[in-house]
């Protein structure tokens, strides 16, 4: 960028002329559209749910003193403490303006680290699921009910809701997910892999 100053400086009104193209709201839009800086606003913006999510577990555990509950609600802080740690990772890695030198590679990387990282994220959370369903449930329905998990849960009727929720809403609680990802981060990284084919096949 400085030699690129330097050429216009020596220029009549070079450099009033590269100012004015610097802050051009057509200069300003074309960074603000770069897929890297739109995977890092939404990475932000995903890791602050996830805070305040972990937060709401953490509040669930002191104030529902069910240890059945409690042990649901702390796998589920510990997924997301390690999907806030990938998240973070990524975040921190990304650079929305790449060396000149070195755009196809990084480009590559960050796709790749990114793909991985929504599978990756996908498959644990189908584990978890479960786990999140089975507290939900028993929380609501010693709430509801004013009877202890042990008391709720020793009707056979309520097991086997339990378990068709679990059969029923894990699939869609994945595809959910699934589709918010796609959502948030699917169209850039789409974009990203298209940048990355220009590259390529650029002579």
């Amino acid at each position: 960028m400085k030699d690129l100053k330097q050429i216009w400086k020596d220029e009549s009104n070079g450099a009033d002329m590269l100012d004015q193209i610097l802050k051009s709201k057509s200069f300003k839009k074309a960074g603000e559209n770069s897929p890297l800086l739109k995977l890092k606003r939404n990475l932000a913006i995903h890791l602050g749910y996830a805070v305040i999510i972990t937060l709401a577990y953490a509040l669930i555990i002191y104030y529902f003193p069910y240890w059945q509950v409690q042990a649901c609600m702390l796998l589920l802080i510990i997924f997301n403490l390690w999907a806030m740690q990938k998240a973070y990772h990524l975040y921190k890695n990304i650079n929305p303006n790449p060396a000149e030198h070195n755009v196809l590679e990084e480009l590559k990387n960050h796709h790749s680290s990114f793909s991985e990282w929504q599978k990756q994220s996908l498959r644990v959370a189908l584990f978890v699921y479960p786990f999140a369903l089975s507290g939900g449930f028993m929380l609501g329905g010693t709430v509801g009910s004013g009877k202890s998990v042990e008391e709720f849960m020793s009707k056979g009727s309520v097991l086997i809701a339990l378990i068709i929720a679990i059969i029923v809403l894990v699939p869609l609680s994945y595809l959910l997910a699934k589709w918010m990802t796609r959502v948030a981060f699917g169209k850039y990284i789409d974009q990203l892999k298209e940048r990355i084919d220009e590259l390529e096949n650029e002579p």
